[in-house]
């Protein structure tokens, strides 16, 4: 708990993981002799003003979840399955908060996210807790150029104005609520929708605002081969 308010956690883990090229979904690859969306469970368990964590896997997965991550993470209270998209696996775990947690602060993040400080995931919690809707960011290193669909440089966009964006996002219960009630009545998909590409980005949508806190740089999303193999150099450096 954080002052007066309960902290449950959405960890999202319902992908396919197409782009890594393997036939076992990269948040049950391993690194450092641990399956990755194990590791990023145990960056949340370690805080102690987290209540209760939300797992939302694939629904073929929840066994082998249920087996080989979650029986030594007594605060995983519960593991269900994903939806179609992301919009949907996020939705299931909003809906599944007990009616006596729904007074909370939701943080929500990614299955393949491990390396989580305690430092971003308390910022994140505090400033849910203070602004209702935040989101950790961090600098944009390389130039960023506009292209257009025949793959000509249109301009430089000047990358001083923009961030690249990470999770765990958290927001208060009803803001996410309500916000996740509106983008599915409204059927707007991560596909058909350009600009809904993160849980903020839906929050901004329906005219909340969101504060930007510091990312890290070390909070890699594990997405391709070449995340992987920084992703082992991060784990032996931590």
């Amino acid at each position: 708990m954080y002052k007066d308010k309960n902290v449950v956690v959405i960890i999202v883990a319902a992908g396919k993981g197409k782009r890594m090229g393997s036939e076992i979904p990269k948040q049950y690859l391993v690194i450092d002799d641990k399956i990755i969306l194990d590791k990023t469970i145990e960056q949340f368990e370690k805080n102690s003003t987290i209540d209760n964590i939300i797992l939302v896997v694939n629904n073929e997965d929840i066994e082998f979840v249920k087996k080989n991550i979650t029986y030594e993470r007594p605060s995983v209270s519960k593991v269900i399955a994903g939806g179609a998209e992301r919009i949907n696996s996020v939705y299931n775990g909003i809906l599944s908060i007990e009616e006596d947690m729904q007074d909370s602060i939701v943080l929500i993040h990614d299955g393949v996210r491990p390396f989580a400080s305690q430092k971003l995931i308390n910022n994140c919690i505090e400033s849910s807790y203070k602004h209702g809707a935040c989101v950790p960011v961090i600098d944009l290193v390389d130039t960023v150029k506009q292209v257009t669909k025949d793959n000509m440089v249109k301009k430089t966009i000047d990358r001083n104005k923009y961030k690249a964006v990470q999770t765990p996002q958290g927001f208060s219960y009803e803001t996410i609520k309500k916000c996740y009630d509106l983008v599915i009545e409204d059927n707007l998909s991560t596909r058909a929708h350009t600009l809904i590409t993160d849980d903020s980005s839906i929050v901004e949508h329906y005219g909340y605002s969101v504060i930007a806190i510091p990312g890290l740089q070390k909070n890699i999303k594990i997405t391709t081969q070449f995340d992987l193999r920084v992703a082992e150099l991060i784990s032996r450096m931590v």
